[in-house]
């Protein structure tokens, strides 16, 4: 089979394409290109410095408990450079009628596992404790998808799901609790009710095997430089001949049994596969002519849209201990910031000596609008808010905003399905594969995954094609 019918082009510069395209070369595949519409590899990851702050604008963990964000760092020489979330100021606070209260001691996500520091903490009443408590006799839902409001409500009251499932598990995806699916966003949580009946019996389950493992990995990583290195080292290990920036794909289209990549210069690109790591909307104009019912349902996938503001301050002009990783804020606060990070607690390195950085977070579905404040606007209710919250004394010395206009994909109630779906329709386009934020997942081992998955996938497709071309030489 000729090599020029065996490209395989990578639509996507974040980190499913860069993902992608490293295992297409990991596995030899020889004659790959990887596309970026804009000038800089990464996507939502972006990390920057400024004088002695690091700051993260987009993620900045990476989840230990799914294996291939690790696996890859250390797979690509960042295992040295991994580091985990600070071990000794591990709280996490919940804003309730303007008090900080830490998570009792023990509490997993939204599952209690201490007595003692459930019952002693001023964070819930007695009522939603009892109610709480209740959920080791709550009856199991099998089968179907449900929102993460209806989930919650139903396994801990109405107290768990205002107090953690709207801000804690909503919250991390800047969405509406009523709307997101739980089996899309927190798959484990429904897997346990399914297996165990309860989720407290299922986390206690959970950690008797990781104590017989002799397991005490800490539940997130990042690199000592700031994601950005895990971009870098990926950008270094892809072939220069093999990537380029600024180029934006304006159409996939059907030649033969391949494809025209047609970008918006002109250039009509042929190749024998497709991995589409673009955006939900950006894929879906993409394939519109091409697939037009995929197109449609890839299109049907909300986005919204978020902003972070770092504020960076002295040591000394902030009261608050800082001791923890952050704050959750629920709706019932009405502030306009959702959460906030104590960034130079969380991890090592991100402030300069007697300084501490703080990142608030803003937007989603809960108050789109306050992206309509310019830059100006938007800083001073971040200073104002967090400084109330952290008891700031002095103005900051950094401050910096950061807008994600349409960049997390909302993962509502039948999700799975609508993705279930549009494998379907896209069965009858072999060698045309769709990966990224929005589809299987939204982290980056997710990303990574999906990315690795597709790899392996076009490598095969590419090999049977070729067997076949061969076979047909061979008739002749």
């Amino acid at each position: 089979m000729p090599e020029t019918n065996r490209r395989v082009i990578v639509v996507g510069g974040g980190v499913a394409g860069l993902a992608a395209a490293h295992a297409l070369h990991e596995r030899g595949v020889g004659d790959f290109l990887l596309l970026e519409a804009t000038r800089r590899w990464g996507g939502v990851i972006r990390t920057e410095q400024d004088g002695g702050f690091l700051l993260e604008a987009g993620p900045d963990a990476i989840l230990a408990q799914k294996p291939e964000g690790l696996a890859l760092c250390r797979a690509i020489g960042l295992g040295p450079r991994l580091i985990p979330t600070n071990p000794e100021h591990r709280s996490v606070f919940i804003l309730r009628r303007g008090c900080l209260h830490p998570l009792p001691e023990g509490m997993v996500l939204t599952i209690p596992t201490r007595v003692v520091p459930f019952l002693t903490t001023r964070l819930f009443s007695w009522r939603g404790k009892l109610r709480m408590a209740f959920e080791l006799f709550a009856p199991r839902r099998l089968g179907g998808d449900e929102s993460i409001a209806a989930f919650m409500r139903r396994r801990f009251g109405a107290e768990a799901l205002e107090l953690l499932g709207e801000p804690l598990l909503a919250g991390i995806h800047s969405g509406d609790p009523e709307r997101l699916s739980i089996r899309a966003t927190f798959p484990r949580l429904s897997d346990l009710e399914a297996r165990y009946g309860s989720l407290t019996r299922g986390i206690f389950a959970a950690r008797v095997r990781r104590r017989s493992r002799g397991s005490s990995q800490a539940l997130f990583y990042t690199l000592r430089g700031g994601l950005g290195e895990l971009v870098e080292a990926l950008v270094k290990r892809i072939p220069e001949k093999r990537r380029r920036l600024g180029t934006r794909v304006r159409a996939v289209e059907r030649a033969g049994e391949g494809y025209v990549v047609a970008t918006n210069a002109g250039e009509r690109l042929s190749a024998a596969a497709v991995i589409l790591a673009a955006p939900g909307g950006a894929g879906a104009e993409i394939l519109s002519d091409l697939a037009p019912e995929p197109a449609a349902t890839l299109k049907a996938i909300p986005f919204v849209s978020t902003a972070v503001v770092f504020l960076g301050y002295r040591r000394a002009d902030v009261d608050h201990p800082l001791d923890g990783y952050g704050a959750l804020v629920p709706r019932t606060e009405a502030l306009r910031m959702t959460a906030c990070t104590f960034f130079s607690t969380k991890y090592a390195g991100r402030a300069p000596d007697d300084h501490v950085l703080v990142r608030g977070f803003f937007g989603g579905t809960r108050d789109p609008s306050v992206l309509d404040l310019d830059d100006r606007a938007l800083a001073e209710v971040a200073r104002m808010e967090l400084g109330r919250l952290i008891e700031v004394r002095g103005e900051p010395v950094l401050e910096r905003i950061y807008r994600w206009p349409g960049g997390t994909p909302q993962m509502e109630v039948g999700h799975l399905s609508r993705v279930a779906a549009l494998e379907r329709q896209l069965a009858g386009l072999p060698g045309l594969f769709l990966i990224g934020a929005g589809l299987r997942g939204t982290g980056i081992p997710d990303g990574i995954a999906d990315a690795s998955r597709a790899a392996a996938t076009a490598a095969e497709y590419l090999d049977g094609r070729a067997s076949t071309v061969c076979h047909s030489l061979g008739a002749v």
